[in-house]
């Protein structure tokens, strides 16, 4: 009886929801705009609908896009293609040409599917890896093809749109599998939104990877625009791009870089302390220990000092409503979640 209560329960909670108690525990991906990809963790995926790619050419053509949180743009494209094999797979081809080429194709066996033709490729001026997944169902040539990287999408996607429903598992990015890490991370940084990009570059010289730490700061000078919000952040990335020359051992283009840097005037008090920084280990590269000290000696803009009021009055800054709004749930539910991210302040600091 409990059982049956719990069950019960759960029916009217869903038709309360105005959802049905099956649709709220599946959804059918071929009905949807847009569906989450995989379940279970991993990198986050997306897969959108795009009715106007150049590959659909019957009103029964279906394609979707891969769009994953670690990119700015599409990691991969699948579909769903009415016609014969032969003709499909030409027809493709001839569309991916400019932008990757590809070996023949042969047998890979996928989870849940059996054998699939594959075909490895390569993206035109980079060394970097392009991979094409093929299945015919029922008079359909179901096809997915991306970045190498990330494999364990593409045929977590070619799966979900075959089956209808959202199948179980996980995206991950397989970097070990890359064949020019830092070709891949030329891509990355091109791909990428600039604060992500950002982040990863510094993730990147965190862990020793400097050359490909170098590739991602290089690749943000060259996309910069030229708005003022950029020009702020021109400093930041000529530095770090110094930086990696120095932890690489080229000290004469670090030494270069430096000094194009200091041709900007600094004011904020991140950017020069990390100006301060990383000229000192520089320095430190170099080992001269004693420059280095004298370097980190030096006077950068001050941090500043909160204004106190008098009394027991309380000021509530920009910063602190932000995070006092984000825990309204209205906010919530609209998407607002508390920053995770650093201050100014803390930065500084």
């Amino acid at each position: 009886m409990r059982n049956l209560f719990i069950l019960l329960s759960s029916g009217v909670a869903a038709a309360f929801l105005g959802v049905s108690p099956v649709s709220a525990q599946s959804q059918q991906p071929l009905l949807a705009d847009s569906f989450r990809l995989g379940q279970g963790g991993g990198v986050l995926c997306q897969v959108q609908t795009r009715g106007r790619d150049p590959a659909i050419a019957g009103i029964f053509d279906r394609a979707w896009s891969i769009v994953c949180r670690d990119s700015a743009r599409p990691v991969g494209k699948l579909y769903a293609l009415r016609g014969d094999a032969a003709s499909v797979g030409a027809r493709l081809s001839e569309l991916r040409k400019a932008e990757a080429a590809c070996s023949d194709a042969t047998n890979e066996a996928i989870e849940g599917l059996g054998a699939a033709n594959a075909s490895t490729c390569q993206l035109t001026g980079a060394a970097v890896g392009y991979k094409v997944l093929s299945v015919t169902r029922g008079g359909i040539i179901w096809v997915a093809e991306g970045l190498a990287a990330y494999d364990s999408a593409l045929k977590l996607g070619l799966r979900t749109v075959i089956a209808d429903r959202i199948v179980p598992g996980k995206v991950e990015v397989a970097t070990s599998a890359v064949d020019d890490p830092v070709a891949f991370a030329r891509v990355q940084a091109g791909t990428l939104d600039p604060d992500q990009a950002l982040a990863e570059g510094y993730r990147r010289n965190n862990s020793g990877n400097y050359a490909e730490a170098a590739e991602f700061f290089d690749t943000l000078q060259q996309r910069m625009t030229g708005s003022a919000a950029e020009k702020e952040r021109l400093g930041e990335y000529l530095i770090n791009r110094a930086l990696q020359k120095s932890n690489l051992g080229d000290v004469a283009e670090a030494d270069a870089l430096f000094k194009e840097a200091r041709a900007y005037p600094l004011n904020d008090r991140v950017q020069s302390r990390l100006r301060r920084n990383f000229e000192a280990v520089h320095l430190l590269n170099q080992q001269r220990y004693d420059d280095a000290l004298v370097r980190l000696d030096e006077p950068v803009a001050p941090i500043g000092l909160v204004a106190r009021l008098p009394g027991s009055a309380i000021e509530i800054g920009a910063q602190v409503a932000a995070e006092i709004n984000s825990g309204i749930p209205i906010n919530q539910r609209l998407g607002a979640t508390e920053s995770t991210s650093l201050t100014s302040e803390e930065r500084a600091q």
